[in-house]
């Protein structure tokens, strides 16, 4: 079905530029231009051959978003599924794929654990500049977790003199509060900024969140070289009261994480057609479980849990640009990368307490490069990667795309490639009542995509992209194992994905701001591996969990001149496919579709009394929608903030 379907979108894909070119007309607006997360080269001019989109960091928070998984809902061939509360862990699902096969980074920074987990409910935005999601396969560039696509968020740069401050508050007592600054000192740029988002959350009880947060930047340049250091904290604590089935059951159940970004990003020009560049990452995590009794009679069975740990991530870059003539460019460079994972967990019982330490490491050696160029119309990339791996061995990745200017402001896309995930540390090396499984393969996926964009009118920005993935090696886990010492973990289910993003903006429509984006998104499994259960997680011939087929997006923004902006989105999630663990065996459900609508509005505040003052209004799900992203937690209702942004 998914490949009858896309030969249908592929060919549409075929015959759309000859419609485009009919429309399109030469015009001083141009197509968007290369991203920097794409190639890691941020100067270049050569046509794009990746899909890839930009957010504006002041767009955001104008609307009032402040955390990434609300941010990325709305862009083609994303899917964010948050299990309930604001601050409940967030996964992301791109173009089909697995929640961990997307590389997220902070000014270069990864913030995936080992093996590409990552929660997005806890990242927030308010000193991020812009944000950039490149969709595809991009373990050339990043090696590992980047299976499906990488977003990277760019931290504000500073330089200009200035200060920035916003307080304010909503429903279920939420509460939101940053300052920031920005200077120069002796021809070095600066930034510096903090935040804090609380809240009291949807649910009964015990369901509090909070996040504060630390960032700063120090810029310098001179000559041929330049040099950035960036840095970013935050503490995070999330209390939730469900369990496994999303039923209210723990009055004390308590996730906490502290971390650490810092970056360092230093480059040489040589000459006007060579440099190299330095980078230098550092993620550091403390994760924190607390669930204890609920009170002097909570003894029986299984009634506590605690865990706390230390896990690190530390990876040097070093690479060489070379511009070999007119628009082309060689990128070669190495990589090591060392991970580290330090935890202690206790379990309480009726039948005694047991404990439980884990101290795991690994580490990566790579080699890649990269070529980009032009020959007139015609622009093409072509990368590839090995990385040696001391768990895993060595894999291979390779890139391929292509770009074809068919007319003035009209052009077609075609890309081909792989990319894998590495094993979590869990699945590597458990021990205990589960055993991992040294000789696990990465998981691995072969993709490709077809597109083409054009301009309509000379004004409005379409884009129609058809993609295909394979996902084969994907871990499972079993309980039926042939000894007590044998693994539990195996590379065994295997699964397709496919589908078609289609995107427009258009800039100005009767003074109104139009963005529009609809994905179709069609997912097999192809092996189940161990399952055979009708209820099982993996069930053959059937659709991947937690994927909407299909969903909808509009955005519209009005900028009206000394009052402020005005904005208002809807984004429609269609059926998906879930299980609901409150009983055994668990049900095979499908969670109803949903549309929820936002409003925004940042206002001028009249007078000379506080220059550069804004007032911040947003109403999330205007109409009070009833609706669950997972099976049996509640999601949030209609919520109203509003608060004050000063500027100057």
């Amino acid at each position: 079905m998914i490949r009858h379907k896309l030969s249908t979108v592929l060919a549409l894909l075929a015959a759309a530029p000859i419609c485009a070119v009919a429309q399109a007309r030469p015009d001083t607006l141009s197509l968007p231009p290369e991203v920097v997360t794409a190639t890691r080269l941020p100067a270049t001019s050569v046509t794009p051959t990746v899909t890839a989109t930009v957010l504006d960091g002041d767009e955001l928070r104008a609307e009032g978003i402040t955390h990434l998984a609300d941010a990325l809902r709305r862009v083609p061939g994303l899917s964010v599924s948050r299990t309930s509360s604001v601050g409940s862990q967030s996964a992301l699902f791109v173009r089909g794929g697995q929640s961990n096969y997307v590389r997220v980074l902070i000014d270069g920074v990864p913030v995936n654990d080992p093996g590409g987990a990552v929660d997005l409910g806890r990242i927030t935005l308010d000193d991020v500049e812009r944000i950039e999601i490149v969709r595809g396969p991009a373990s050339v560039v990043y090696g590992s977790e980047a299976v499906t696509g990488v977003i990277q968020l760019f931290t504000r740069r500073g330089g200009v003199a200035g200060t920035r401050a916003e307080l304010g508050g909503g429903s279920h007592n939420g509460r939101r509060a940053s300052l920031g600054a920005d200077g120069d000192l002796f021809g070095a740029a600066w930034t510096l900024a903090a935040d804090r988002h609380s809240t009291d959350g949807v649910l009964a009880f015990n369901n509090a969140y909070q996040n504060d947060g630390v960032a700063g930047s120090l810029a310098m340049s001179g000559g041929r070289s330049d040099l950035r250091i960036t840095s970013r904290y935050n503490g995070s604590s999330y209390r939730y009261p469900t369990g496994s089935s999303g039923a209210l059951e723990d009055r004390n159940a308590e996730r906490a994480e502290h971390r650490l970004l810092v970056g360092v990003d230093a480059g040489r020009k040589w000459s006007d057609r060579f440099e190299t560049r330095l980078s230098l990452a550092a993620n550091t995590l403390h994760p924190r479980t607390s669930d204890g009794s609920d009170d002097a009679t909570d003894t029986l069975g299984y009634y506590g849990y605690f865990a706390h740990g230390v896990v690190t991530r530390r990876v040097a870059d070093l690479r060489g640009n070379v511009r070999l003539g007119g628009s082309t460019h060689l990128s070669v460079g190495a990589e090591y990368a060392r991970e580290v994972e330090l935890s202690s967990s206790t379990s309480q019982s009726e039948y005694g307490d047991s404990y439980d330490v884990f101290d795991v490491s690994r580490e990566t050696r790579a080699a890649y490069t990269q070529l980009l160029g032009e020959a007139g119309r015609f622009a093409y990339s072509l990368g590839g990667r090995l990385d040696d791996n001391s768990a895993f061995g060595t894999f291979r990745t390779v890139r391929l795309g292509a770009a074809w200017r068919l007319a003035p402001g009209t052009r077609l896309r075609a890309s081909v490639g792989n990319a894998f995930k590495a094993p979590s540390f869990f699945e590597n090396f458990a021990t205990g009542f589960v055993i991992g499984n040294a000789a696990l393969r990465p998981e691995r996926t072969r993709s490709a995509e077809l597109g083409v964009e054009t301009l309509v009118g000379g004004r409005a920005i379409v884009r129609v992209t058809g993609f295909t993935q394979r996902f084969r090696d994907l871990i499972q886990y079993t309980y039926l194992t042939p000894s007590p010492t044998s693994p539990n973990y195996y590379n065994i289910a295997e699964a397709n994905a496919g589908g078609v993003e289609v995107e427009g903006t258009w800039p100005n429509v009767m003074g109104f701001a139009l963005t529009a984006g609809y994905t179709w998104t069609g997912t097999r499994v192809v092996d189940a591996g161990f399952e055979s259960d009708a209820w099982a997680n993996f069930v053959a011939g059937g659709r991947l969990l937690r994927r909407p087929e299909h969903t909808t997006s509009l955005q519209v923004a009005r900028t009206v001149a000394r009052v402020g902006t005005f904005t208002a989105s809807a984004v429609r999630t269609g059926m998906r496919e879930d299980r609901d663990f409150a009983g055994y065996p668990p049900a095979v459900v499908e969670l109803a579709p949903f549309t929820l609508v936002d409003l925004g509005a940042e206002l001028v505040v009249p007078g000379r009394l506080l220059p550069g003052a804004r007032i911040q209004l947003r109403a999330e799900n205007v109409a009070n929608v009833r609706y669950r992203q997972v099976a049996g937690f509640a999601s949030p209702g209609r919520m109203l903030y509003a608060g004050l942004r000063l500027q100057r």
